[in-house]
C-alpha cells in the first residue's frame, strides 16, 4: 500500500515573497494526555531529533489582517541559530530551507496548515533573498 505524503515541499520565496523575520526560537513540548507527567521536548518522528518552534513575522503587509506571525518547526539536534539583526531593526530576516508545509482540518472544520524546515539562514541576496535573486534573473 503507498504511503500518502502529509508534507509538501514549497519554495520559501513562493510562500513568502516580502520575506520573513525571526520573533524567537524555543522548544516544541511532547503533548501529554496526562497533566502530571513530566514535560518532555518533542522529537521528530522522521529523525529522532529534537523538535524546535520557530516563531516568525511574515513581511507581507496583506498578511496582517490574518494574523502575520507563523511557526516553522525545525528538527534538530541543538537549538537552531537565529541570523543577526539588523542594525537598527528590532528583528532578524529569515528565510527557511527545505520548507514543507501539512494541510490539514482544524478543531473549527476550517483548513489549516503547519510548517517545518530542515534549517533557518540569513536572506541570500540584499533585497528579499531568493524572491529578488529570481527578480534580478527574470529582468
Amino acid at each position: 500500500m503507498p504511503l500518502i505524503p502529509t508534507r509538501f515541499a514549497v519554495e520559501f520565496g513562493e510562500v513568502f515573497p516580502f520575506g520573513a523575520f525571526v520573533l524567537g526560537v524555543e522548544p516544541s513540548m511532547a503533548f501529554s494526555a496526562d497533566p502530571s507527567a513530566v514535560k518532555q521536548q518533542e522529537r521528530d518522528k522522521e529523525t529522532g531529533q529534537l523538535v524546535w518552534i520557530v516563531r516568525a513575522l511574515d513581511a507581507n503587509e496583506e498578511a496582517a489582517r490574518f494574523g502575520a506571525e507563523f511557526k516553522v518547526k525545525i528538527s534538530a539536534d541543538h537549538q537552531p541559530v537565529p541570523p543577526e539583526k539588523i542594525p537598527g531593526f528590532p528583528f532578524a530576516p529569515v528565510e527557511f530551507d527545505g520548507l514543507t508545509i501539512t494541510p490539514y482540518a482544524n478543531n473549527k472544520g476550517r483548513i489549516a496548515h503547519s510548517f517545518r524546515a530542515k534549517g533557518m539562514q540569513a536572506p541570500g541576496g540584499a533585497r528579499g533573498g531568493r524572491a529578488a535573486a529570481r527578480e534580478q534573473k527574470a529582468a
